[in-house]
């Protein structure tokens, strides 16, 4: 397997592990962006590029958190995503989760 593939195949464990601590702290998911392959949307050299990259976004009682509420989750969902090998945090993307690849993240 290529270095990239292998990065591709821990990335999607990992964020199977976060999707389970999410839904453990009581809160729900629903997918955001993810792979994106038109190169459109994204900043140059995102990680949704090379399957690298997912956008969530968390509910609470059939509600779509956003704000303050949110960002709380989305910190704590961040905390444990370092701990497990995720890359670090994008201050005004909290909603970002992707995994580090030549600098990009």
């Amino acid at each position: 397997m290529s270095e990239l593939l292998n990065t591709q195949v821990e990335f999607t464990l990992i964020l199977g592990k976060l999707i389970l601590f999410t839904y453990s702290l009581g809160f729900g998911l629903t997918l955001g962006e993810g792979y994106d392959d038109d190169g459109v949307g994204h900043a140059k050299g995102s990680t949704h590029y090379i399957r690298l990259g997912q956008d969530l976004n968390v509910i609470k009682d059939g509600v779509w958190l956003k704000g303050r509420d949110a960002e709380i989750v989305y910190n704590k969902m961040h905390d444990f995503w370092d701990s497990i090998g995720g890359a670090k945090r994008i201050a005004k993307d909290l909603n970002h989760f992707s995994k580090a690849w030549k600098g990009m993240r």
